[in-house]
């Protein structure tokens, strides 16, 4: 909580189980994109939505099999090297950034 500086409590935070996601899942308005290490889309490439909500599993195993089904898009996050994967903050991060760049260069373009 310290490292958030407070942005904790202006995040609303929801708690449910895969039940309560799924039933929830059927109204979401955008696209739901998840990592996959067996993705074949690059996450620079997915069609994302407007508004989209990323679903990351954990560095062991992933997303599970009912959260994996319930995405639109599943997305890889290419590695070079032997490497396999990226710690789970640095790849969300990542995602964060290929989901909203597009919206920030559309309204960088709209100011100039």
């Amino acid at each position: 909580m310290r490292a958030t500086m407070g942005s904790i409590f202006a995040v609303p935070i929801i708690t449910t189980d895969l039940a309560g996601f799924l039933e929830w899942r059927s109204a979401w308005p955008g696209t739901i994109a998840g990592t996959l290490l067996g993705a074949t889309t690059d996450f620079r490439d997915a069609p994302y939505g407007n508004p989209t909500l990323i679903l990351m599993g954990n560095e062991q195993a992933g997303l599970t099999p009912d959260l994996t089904d319930a995405c639109d898009v599943t997305v890889k996050i290419p590695m070079l090297g032997r490497a396999d994967s990226l710690n789970l903050a640095v790849a969300t991060g990542v995602m964060i950034y290929a989901v909203t760049a597009p919206s920030r260069d559309q309204s960088t373009a709209a100011l100039a």
